[in-house]
Order: C-alpha cells, then structure tokens, then sequence
C-alpha cells in the first residue's frame, strides 16, 4: 500500500485513477481545482484538498501533510477551440504548476512523478504511426505548453535526479469525459445519439486518430509505477480509425439509424495521427485490453444511464 497523490483528481480521467487506487488499498489524495473536474466526480474514500497546483504555498501544506510515495500529475486545462487559447493559463498549469509539483517531490523524497502528457506534442505529422523518436513540433498552445512539462521533467532529473514518466496519451475517451465545445468526439457523439440529435462530421470524415478507452488508460498509467527509469510513452492503442468508422460503430451499438450531416473542415484540424505503441508494450509488458467497439458500447451505456436519472 502506498500513499499516492493525483491532482486534477476529480477530472475525466484523473477521477477512474483515483478510484482504482483506492479500490486497491493505496492511500489516495486528490487536489483539483474543479476548473475542469467536479465534486461528482469525486470519490469518497479519498483526501480532498480544493486548491491550484500553481499556488506554491497551498501545494506545499498538502505535501507537509502526507508522505507522499508517489505523485500522479492529470492536472491540465482542455482548450476548446485554437481560436480561443489562452497561452498564459496553459503556462500557469501545465509548466508552472509541474515545476511547482517537481520541486516538492524533490524536498519531500517522493519516489517518483507520473506526468499525464499528450500526444499533441508531435503537432502535425509527415509518417504513420508516431514514435517517440519523432521530434515533437506542436501547434497549439495546449501542447507547446505540455512539452515545456516534458522538457523541465527531463532538465530535472538530469540536474537533481527527479525520476519520472511522461505519458502522452492519445485520444482518450469513456464514462465522465465532460463536453467542451468540440473536444471528444466520441462523447459528443455518444450525447447526441442518445438523446436522439443529429451528428456532425467535419470534413469527409476520413481524419485518423487513436481512440483509447479510460480504462486502458488508467491501466497503463498504474502499470508505469512498477517500471523503473525515466520513460516517455505513447498511450495509445496503435489502430487508425477514421470519425466515419466512429460513426458506423456508434450506430452499431446504439441500434439506431443515425442522421449525419458533413460540414466544412474546421480551423485548425491537425489531419492524421495514430500512435506506434511498441514502446509502451516492451517497457510495460502491457497492451490496450479494451477493443474500440467495446469502449464505445460502455460508454453509450454510460450516457443512457445518465439520461435515465436526468443528468
């Protein structure tokens, strides 16, 4: 058993963590804003602490309170549209917030720091799929932002030996993936088939990217705590699927016709991407165990449930 923080604990992703750690016996503390998390969100069995991972001083009376082995960073502010990024806020959470978290680490001893990173660091890409050796060249200020993380974890640990990981999930997708927007598309699809609404595909729907289901996700970041080194990873399942594919699979599991509409490409689409995860397999003996059809049936489920209770 291990006493584990994981801020942004009370978000999409962050919250399935937390649940697994505490299923699992581990001491388990939360700090989340609830800028983008909620309290519904929340699980009961774990510590809450309601504070901003940029303020050095609250972060530090969380760190004086426990004895922390590890630190599990989820943290992170989702834009919803490259024509209303807000570069500062990105800095304020992504890198100054990780710094924040990296030096108390360091003055507390903790073994070492998860870091939920994204695989919008690589931007637009010239060949499938992507490695890790690939430079990352990103766009947008979401990822210019979370490759900074990434660099100072790495200035860290060469200059006070930080041990870390660096997890670049792919497109994750799954139960309490909130709407922002346009972000996710398999949960605005899902919202908009439950609830009986049209779909709209931008473009002509062949765009690819890498779907992972949350709980392959929360797997591999937990199988990383067991892994020595300092590692970054694609999280990712590997498979290309395109937003029609997206589609046929939605209509499958719901058991309805769906009506679709094709609309012009959108500002800043970043066109092809899936990931080459034999990384992730040979470091983490591991590969993604939920298939896409699967996820998606869970997580249509998941929506019809919340409907149901009037959610």
């Amino acid at each position: 058993m291990s006493t584990i923080l994981v801020t942004g604990g009370c978000g999409f992703i962050g919250s399935h963590i937390v649940g697994e750690l505490v299923d699992r016996g581990d001491t388990t503390v939360v700090v989340d804003d609830l800028s983008m998390g909620t309290r519904d969100n929340l699980n009961p069995n774990a510590v809450f602490y309601h504070g901003d991972i940029a303020d050095r001083d609250f972060l530090r009376k969380v760190f004086e309170q426990h004895s922390f082995d590890v630190v599990i960073h989820q943290a992170a502010k989702i834009n919803t549209s490259v024509l209303t990024e807000q570069p500062l806020v990105d800095v304020w959470t992504s890198v100054v917030g990780t710094i924040n978290l990296i030096e108390l680490c360091l003055e507390h001893n903790v073994a070492r720091l998860v870091y939920a990173s994204s695989v919008a660091v690589y931007g637009r890409v010239e060949t499938l799929p992507v490695s890790e050796n690939v430079t990352p060249r990103p766009i947008y200020s979401y990822s210019i932002a979370k490759l900074c993380a990434e660099q100072y974890l790495e200035f860290y640990a060469k200059t006070h030996g930080l041990k870390y990981h660096a997890l670049r999930y792919a497109n994750v997708y799954g139960p309490r993936q909130p709407i922002y927007g346009e972000v996710g598309v398999i949960a605005i699809f899902t919202e908009r088939v439950v609830n009986g609404q049209e779909l709209n595909i931008y473009g002509d729907g062949e765009h690819i990217r890498d779907y992972i289901y949350v709980q392959n996700v929360v797997e591999a970041t937990l199988r990383s705590l067991e892994v020595e080194g300092n590692l970054v990873l694609n999280v990712g399942c590997g498979v290309p699927v395109t937003v029609n594919r997206l589609f046929e699979i939605l209509q499958s599991c719901s058991g309805r016709m769906l009506e679709v509409a094709y609309k012009p490409e959108r500002v800043g689409e970043l066109g092809k991407f899936y990931c080459d995860i034999s990384r992730l397999k040979a470091h983490l003996h591991w590969r993604p165990k939920i298939s896409l059809e699967e996820g998606i049936f869970k997580t249509v489920q998941y929506y019809e449930r919340k409907r149901d209770h009037g959610s």
